[in-house]
Order: structure tokens, then sequence, then C-alpha cells
């Protein structure tokens, strides 16, 4: 099996803007995520981007990089329009934003890619912390007991009756998405023959289009992840652990 890792990055961002070129300790934010997919080791890294600037930040520190329309709307639809300059099986979607990404979760899920033989794979982590568990901007994850997953959404989902919601976290299990994909090279070849989906028009989770399609997605079980880099905050939070690792 050949796996390649693509790495989505948007100059332009909502709510934190050219996030991608930001200097974290005299390298960018987008080479500290380069530099986690190659000690990963899984295959060859491409970056995917839309702007001129960004392609040559990323060629000045030795990445390939590939032109992508600026119109695509996610990560994935950028991956799958690349997809046949992409010499692999299984591509491996790392968020340009996450630098604290442990390289082993690349590699596990490459491997469960293969495995399970599913569409897509992604990593998912226990939610212990009620605050995580109640907060939309983190994607829950119901899983099947194989590891299939069954829905995803902003949500608390599964509901607790009869509990507080301070409790729910103690009275069942959450999962969170951890933020990357593994995708085989037939789903992303049929990526853009998928219906839209209602349920990704109302809670924005792509996820629900591919579930809404019929398209088989597995999960595997990690450690919480470093945060990605949404806001000022976090990337305050994210530059403090590099330096720290640096230190």
């Amino acid at each position: 099996m050949s796996v390649a890792v693509a790495i989505p990055a948007r100059l332009r961002s909502s709510r934190l803007p050219r996030k991608v070129l930001t200097d974290i300790g005299g390298r960018s934010l987008l080479q500290r995520v380069h530099e986690v997919a190659v000690r990963a080791g899984c295959g060859p890294v491409v970056i995917l981007t839309d702007a001129d600037e960004v392609a040559g930040v990323a060629r000045a520190f030795g990445a390939r990089v590939l032109m992508t329309d600026a119109a695509l709307q996610s990560g994935t639809a950028r991956v799958a329009s690349v997809v046949d300059e992409l010499d692999a099986d299984v591509v491996v979607n790392l968020q340009g934003d996450a630098p604290l990404t442990d390289p082993d979760v690349l590699i596990r899920a490459a491997s469960e890619a293969q495995r399970s033989g599913m569409a897509v794979t992604l990593p998912v982590y226990r939610l212990e912390n009620p605050q995580d568990v109640h907060d939309p901007a983190t994607v829950k994850v119901v899983r099947a007991r194989d590891g299939r997953v069954l829905y995803c959404s902003r949500a608390a989902v599964p509901f607790v009756r009869d509990a507080p919601l301070e409790a729910w976290a103690q009275r069942a299990r959450f999962w969170g998405h951890a933020g990357l994909y593994a995708y085989t090279r037939a789903f992303l070849r049929s990526f853009g023959d998928l219906p839209a989906s209602p349920l990704e028009d109302s809670e924005r989770l792509e996820q629900l289009r591919w579930l809404s399609a019929g398209v088989a997605i597995h999960s595997f079980e990690v450690e919480p992840q470093g945060p990605s880099v949404d806001t000022q905050i976090d990337l305050e939070r994210v530059t403090a652990a590099l330096l720290a690792r640096a230190s």
C-alpha cells in the first residue's frame, strides 16, 4: 500500500487570517506542520494551497507544492482535486494549522485505513471534560463497537437521560474527532459525485455528507492531540507549547 500526506493550507482564514505563515521561533506554522508529516515517514508530503505567497514560502523550505482552486470549500475537496497527481492508495489529510499532532497518529491512520478497508478513516479521543462534551467547536463522533462511525455532531451525542449536563461525561462515553483523515484513492475520485446533505448544511460538518451517502467511515482511538490554531488564543497556546519543546 502506498501512502501520501497532503497538507491543505489556505492563506485566507475567517477567524485568523494568514495564520499558516505566522512565525514561531524562526519557522512558519506551516513549516512546523510539514515537519510533523516528514517525521511520520508515511510517504511523500505535499502542501496544497491556492495562494502564491504560501506556495513560495513552502518551496523555500523544500516542500512539494500543488496549487488548488480557491473556490474549493474544504480540505477534502482540495485533496480530491489533486488525487490523480498523487501516486498513493491512501492519502492522509493533515490540517495546515495542527503542528502539535503526534506523527504516530499519521502512521496509525494510514495503517488503520489499510486494515479496515473503509473509504475514510479518522482518529478519535475520549472526551472526559464536560466543557468539551458540550462545546459545539468539538466534533463528537458516535461509534459502533467495531469502530465504524455512526454519526458526527457538534451537539453532545449521545443524549444522557436523567443526568445533569455536568455529569454526562461520567455517565456515557463521548469521543472527539482528532482532526485528520485518511482517504482511499477510490473515495477521493468519487468525492465530487456525492450529493449535498441537509445534515451537512445544518451542522456544517462534511462527514455528514459522506455518511448520508452511505460512505463507510472507520475510527480508531488515540490520546488527545494538541490544539489546532483557529484563534489568537490558540496561536498563543500552540506557540508556547512548541517553544517549550525546543528549550
